[in-house]
This record gives C-alpha cells, structure tokens and sequence, in this order.
C-alpha cells in the first residue's frame, strides 16, 4: 500500500529441510549486517542519488529505526510516491533492496486563464517547473502561491487547477488552468459613532475606497488587507489631528459578500471631546536657548490639539538640538489635560544625551559611482561636530541624485570613545544609461531613423553625456551635450552642447534651414534650493529655398545669419527627485541677450513653472501643472530672425 513502509525479509536456510525463520532476528552473528543495497523502480531518479540521501549503509547492521528515517527522507525529497524495502537473509548477511515509485516527470508546462499576470512571471515563482516531479507537494505549494497572490490583487473569487495528462515516454504534461474571476471591490465603507466628522470625511482619512469613477479606475476601491490593517490608525490619526485625544476604535468588521463580488467595511468609533492647546512650554536640557526652542512649536495656543504638528515640533526641536552637536537627543511630549475645561497644556522635554562628532563617514553599496560624487553631496564633514540638518540636507540631496534609487544614513559608536560616532550612508543605485531607436516614414521624408545615447553617470564621475540624432530625406539633425556637475571639484557645474540642424518639416513649411550651434555655461548654487546660470551659445545658420512668392520678410532674411547669445537665469528646485519627481516645484526666469557676437540683436525674457502634486498617499499618481510665458523684442533695429519668433 502506498504511503507506509512494508518490510519483508524472507529467511532462507540452505540445507536438509527448508524452515522459515522468524522475519527479523538480531542475533550477535553475521546474519544481520547488510551485504549489498540494491535500487528497483528508479527510471529517472540515479540509484547513487537515492542512496546518497540514507543513511543506512552496507556493513551495517539491519536497524528498523534507520530504515524509518531513511523512508522520511526519501518521501521528503519530493520524487517518490511510495517506497519499500525487502531484504534476503543468507548465511552470511542481508541483501538489502530499496522498492520505489517516482512520481511522473513534467515534460511541458502551460498556463491558462491568467489574464492579469504574464506567464513567465508565474512560471518564475512555480515550484513545479518542466523536467522537475509532478509531486503533491509542490502543486499544493503553487496553489496557495496563486490564490494568495490573486487574493492581493483583489480577485477573492480566484481558484487554482492541475490537470496532467501521460506521454508515451512516462512523463505528463502539465496543464495550470486558473480561474481569476472578478475583482471583489468595497462597494460601501460605514462608520458608527461618528458624530463630529460625516462619512465622507471619514472615508477621505483612510486608505480604503469605496467605488466610485475615480478610484474605479485607480484601482483604490480593489480590497487590500495590508490598507485595511493601516485604517483603523489613520482614523485615529485623522481625530487626534483634530484635537480629539481621547478617540479609538471599538471595533472593525469585514464582511464579503455571498457572491464575493464586493466587501463591506464597518469601522465603530468612539470620538470622545474635543481638546484645544492651553499651555506650551519646553524643559529639561534647552539648547541653544528657550526662546530658540519656542519659535520652534508649530501648535499655538487656544486652537485645537493636532499630533501631526506635534510631530513636526518634535522633529524640529531634535533637528536644532542636533546642530549643537547632539546626535542622539530625545525629546518626549508631556500633556496635562484638563478634562473640565477640554483644555490640553504640552511641554516639551529636551534630554541633549552626549555631544558627539563624526569621525568617519563610510559610504557602502555604490558599486559602480565613485565615492567621491557621492561624498560631494554629504553636507556633514568629517572630523566635525554632528549637526543634525546637516545630516538631514545630505540625506534629501542624496535622494536627488540621479543614479541613487534610495539612501539610508545611521550612526554608529565610532571607538570606545563615546563622543565620536562613524555616519553609514547605505546606498541603493539605479541604471543610468540608456540606448534609444527608432524608424519611420511619412510623405514629406519617407524612411526616418532616429537613435539616442544618454548616460546620466559616466564612468561613474557623475558626468552627464548625451547625443540624439535623426536622419531623414529632408530633416537631419544631431545634437549632443556634456554636463559636469562638480567642474574642477568645485560646487560649479560645467557645461558644452552642439547642435547641428538641416531643416525641421514641424517648424518650417516655406524655407529651408540649415543650423551649426556650440555653446557652453556654468551654473553656480546660491542655496540648496536656488541656483544661478549663465550661458553662451553661438549660431550660424543658413535659410534657403525661399520660394518666390514668400513675403518680403522671409526674402529678407535669406542667406547667412549668425546669433551670439548670453543668457542668465535664476532658478528654485524643492523636487523630491530630479528624474520622475512626485512632490515639489522648479521655478525659473530666464533674460538673455544676443549681439555679443554675430549679426542678429535682440532680448529675451522668459519665466514657467512646474509643479508636482501627488493625487494619492503612494505618490503613485502625480498632477504636475505648468505654465511658460516669453517675449522677444529686436534691438537697434534689427530684425528678430524668423525661426526665433
């Protein structure tokens, strides 16, 4: 039978008279020890793999005992459905024989029904895969994988089959037939007790959705168990920003629907009384000073209680602290309620611990940029007192680089000196590179090729290199720029660009243009936000091709014009990152002025401004508005050149 161990040991005795022994028999002689092992039923499994995972060996003496844990063991390994052993006992020892049955190997595996994962992602984290056993184990393992998978993506009405079917050769061919069925949304979220906030507000602090346009196709409706757990905080997050100290859930309820098409989420809230800021105060160790440390406190007197300025007065006053040298101060808030008069006074207790200064700062995981590019954008110095902002700033610019996906900064005891402590600045990179191709046709330029290099740290110096062409019938053009952002390791960025443009068909219908450009500039910080930059581009280009009936305007401007240009721009970055950013701001005003060199004069000024709003708490989804507004006006006369206008 499958699933046991069935031990049989046939006693022979040679001689006058055959007579059967009992079937085990340990006496103190030879009969006992095990002659050979032998391997029947193996057809892919190699009888030295088998043996390799016994532990019962020739020369031993039989052990019921081992041949238990051998059985275990080979049950474990996942290719066997049943296994036995019978041994033949002779005068002088036991010839042992090992009986199994391979469960069938996988000659192909398919997938189907899966519409919202690719089959190559499943494949990749199946435990059954093509060549390996087809065993109960790993089916079950690779069920549960899907439902649980599925069931974080919302779709409760999943389920998982396996059908196999024989090959000539023994093996089966695997068929995974999932059933995904419907996304089980929250079609209502309620909430009882609440009488300070409405349900729509409510609904507004927690991470759960209930269906509607917008977060149908956001997908924010779609169950999670994960935002589910995080509810229950948030709420109490949203009443104790509101001053409602004394507020926490009862309870809160899950319930699916027959048809798990959809779930009901029921949150029961006790809100308690409202609390308003009467005394704020700080203590303890006060560094610099108490009327420092006040301007500080974001919650004022007479409004309502709110954690969330709380925490922010916190971090504050840990930051300012931190810059005298305190790397590990604490400061803990202390409340006094009154409950009579609904009246909260906070005071604030500062413990300074021990001033400290870094001695080293390591810098680990940048396997390809070199530590000095990153060390460029640390703004705490070595062998200095800690300070806390400093530490901060490092940490965002960090952030902002270009080839850091993510940074972590934490403090170490440096020695047994306890004043000194080591900054590990832990860092996470990105690709920076990039190879772009394209190839297209239209009418005006039949066959067009378009090709684009970019790499944002080269040689991993940091340097930023970029060169972007297309080629067609009518338009060629390339251009191509080098930007170093630590030029002769000062804070300065250095920059060179070339252009080289033989008509644009998207700008120009009457003229042909052909345009040879160069230019350099410097772009110097004044603040960690604000920036300044000057720039110097000179032009030359060629308009031909002036058909005859153009205006006197265009005819004027035939042949040869050069443009040697100067541009200064003041600009504000508070982006979180600089690629793909999903919080903050780039201001610019731009005024440049052409006649420092070349034939054309003229001025012109600029200004726009973007900024990046993130529509849901994941930053998931970012509305970035943005505005440009220029004008150019000619100078002594001269005529503005007609692809400037």
């Amino acid at each position: 039978m499958t699933g046991f161990v069935r031990l049989l040991f046939v006693m022979l005795v040679l001689g006058t008279g055959i007579s059967c022994l009992p079937s085990l028999s340990y006496a103190a002689d030879d009969s006992s020890v095990i002659l050979s092992i032998d391997v029947e039923g193996s057809k892919f499994v190699e009888k030295q793999a088998v043996l390799a995972r016994m532990s019962t060996r020739v020369g031993q003496k039989l052990d019921r005992k081992r041949l238990s844990r051998d059985v275990r063991s080979l049950y474990k390994s996942g290719f066997f459905s049943d296994i036995s052993f019978t041994g033949v006992r002779g005068a002088h020892g036991i010839k042992l024989v090992c009986h199994v049955k391979e469960y069938p190997l996988i000659a192909k595996l398919s997938i189907e029904g899966n519409d919202e994962h690719s089959t190559k992602d499943l494949k990749r984290k199946m435990k059954l895969h093509e060549g390996g056993f087809f065993n109960p184990k790993n089916q079950q393992a690779d069920r549960n994988m899907f439902r649980k998978g599925y069931l974080k993506d919302g779709y409760y009405q999943n389920s998982v089959q396996f059908i196999s079917t024989p090959t000539k050769d023994g093996r089966v061919d695997v068929v995974v037939k999932i059933h995904e069925g419907k996304v089980t949304r929250i079609s209502r979220v309620r909430f009882i007790g609440n009488h300070a906030f409405s349900d729509s507000q409510l609904r507004g602090a927690i991470a759960s959705r209930q269906t509607d346009l917008v977060n149908t196709l956001m997908k924010k409706d779609v169950f999670n168990k994960q935002r589910f757990g995080a509810d229950v905080q948030l709420l109490r997050q949203y009443y104790l920003n509101n001053g409602y100290l004394d507020m926490k859930v009862d309870s809160e309820q899950l319930a699916l629907s027959a048809d798990k098409t959809n779930f009901t989420l029921t949150f029961s809230v006790h809100e308690g009384v409202q609390y308003t800021v009467d005394q704020l105060d700080v203590q303890g160790d006060i560094v610099p000073d108490k009327a420092t440390l006040m301007k500080l406190i974001e919650l004022e007197k007479g409004e309502h209680y709110s954690l969330e300025k709380m925490r922010n007065t916190i971090q504050s006053i840990t930051d300012r602290v931190g810059d005298e040298g305190y790397a590990f101060a604490s400061v803990t808030p202390l409340l006094k309620r009154d409950l009579d008069a609904h009246t909260v006074s906070v005071a604030f207790d500062i413990d300074k611990g021990k001033k400290v200064y870094v001695e080293r700062i390591e810098i680990t995981g940048n396997d390809k940029t070199d530590d000095i590019v990153l060390r460029r954008l640390i703004r705490q110095s070595e062998g200095s007192l800690y300070q806390g902002t400093q530490v901060k700033h490092s940490k965002e610019q960090l952030g902002r680089a270009v080839m850091v996906d993510d940074a972590r900064v934490s403090l170490d005891k440096a020695t047994d000196a306890s004043d000194q402590v080591d900054m590990k600045v832990k860092i996470k990179e990105k690709k920076t590179g990039s190879i772009t191709g394209g190839i297209g046709f239209s009418q005006r330029e039949k066959v067009i090729l378009t090709a684009k290099i970019a790499e944002s740290n080269l040689f991993g110096k940091g340097y930023q290199a970029n060169i972007n062409g297309q080629y067609g019938q009518v338009t060629q053009n390339i251009t191509g720029s080098f930007v170093d952002p630590y030029f002769l390791d000062s804070d300065i960025s250095a920059s060179v660009n070339f252009t080289k443009v033989k008509t644009d068909p998207l700008t120009t219908v009457t003229y042909k243009t052909d345009k040879s450009a160069a230019g350099f500039g410097f772009g110097v910080p004044i603040t960690l936000n604000m920036s300044y930059g000057i720039n110097y581009n000179f032009s030359k280009t060629n308009l031909t091709g002036v058909p005859a009936n153009a205006s006197n305007i265009v005819k004027a401007q035939q042949g040869k014009t050069t443009i040697g240009e100067l541009s200064q721009s003041l600009s504000w970055d508070s982006r979180d990152r600089l690629m793909s950013p999903r919080s903050g701001h780039f201001d610019m005003v731009r005024f440049s002025v052409a006649g420092l060199g070349g034939q054309s004069k003229f001025w012109e000024a600029a200004a726009s401004s973007a900024l990046y709003v993130p529509i849901d708490k994941d930053k998931n989804y970012v509305l970035n508005p943005s505005f440009q507004y220029m004008m150019i006006r000619p100078l002594s006369g001269r005529s503005i050149p007609l692809w400037r206008r």
